[in-house]
């Protein structure tokens, strides 16, 4: 007897390029075309994963900037379908696990291409849209800050979170996007182990959101010191 593999799925990109078949995907998630997807044999999920496979060969043959693109506007689409953003609801129960149980590489990948192709513009503008979805969604990926801190040169660093910070001005307790820059920039602090610098950033909270929460915060980072 002779064992074979078979393979059950071929997937063929209908588009010219990588970026736009994403691009194309995601525009037929956003209008429920892969609604309540296990009910259609995973198919979403699938193709998902797929795209995943075809980023990592890119990645590990440095095709970065095509990498960027690509990991941001899947990663962030999949933020957003984990919180239930327009249709795009797959009906898993964590979406973001279901795709692989450690996404925490993917965004480690991206952060990456990120450091390795982008201006400081263009950086502020996707970490910073990175920051507001994954701390809308709550999902604390540490690898991606981690990069930032071992890749970028000390003044480029402060300088990212300089102009992260302006995007926060005129802050009030409606701004949730604005707050989550703010948080995300604590957990950067934090990973530096800079309490200074992430009690500075927890007073520009106060006003903004309960002073309960800003009690806590302090007292937590205490009690791990």
């Amino acid at each position: 007897m002779k064992v074979t593999k078979v393979v059950k799925y071929k997937y063929k990109l209908t588009e010219e390029t990588l970026e736009k078949d994403i691009e194309s995907f995601i525009k037929d998630a956003r209008i429920g075309i892969f609604f309540w997807d296990f009910r259609n044999n995973g198919e979403g999920l699938k193709i998902i994963k797929q795209y995943f496979r075809i980023l990592k060969e890119k990645f590990e043959n440095k095709k970065y900037e095509e990498c960027k693109v690509c990991y941001g506007k899947l990663i962030l689409f999949l933020i957003d379908s984990s919180v239930g953003e327009d249709e795009a609801n797959f009906g898993y129960e964590d979406l973001i696990a279901k795709v692989d149980k450690d996404f925490d590489r993917f965004i480690k990948n991206y952060f990456v291409c990120l450091v390795k192709t982008c201006d400081l513009e263009e950086l502020t503008e996707r970490v910073s849209e990175y920051a507001v979805k994954s701390e809308r969604a709550g999902y604390w990926f540490q690898s991606g800050i981690k990069i930032l801190i071992e890749n970028l040169d000390e003044n480029i660093l402060n300088n990212l979170e300089q102009r992260m910070l302006i995007k926060t001005e005129g802050m009030t307790e409606k701004d949730e996007d604005k707050i989550n820059i703010i948080h995300f920039l604590m957990e950067i602090a934090h990973m530096q182990e800079n309490k200074e610098k992430y009690l500075e950033l927890c007073e520009r909270l106060r006003g903004v959101v309960p002073e309960e929460e800003i009690d806590y915060i302090v007292w937590e980072l205490d009690e791990t010191e």
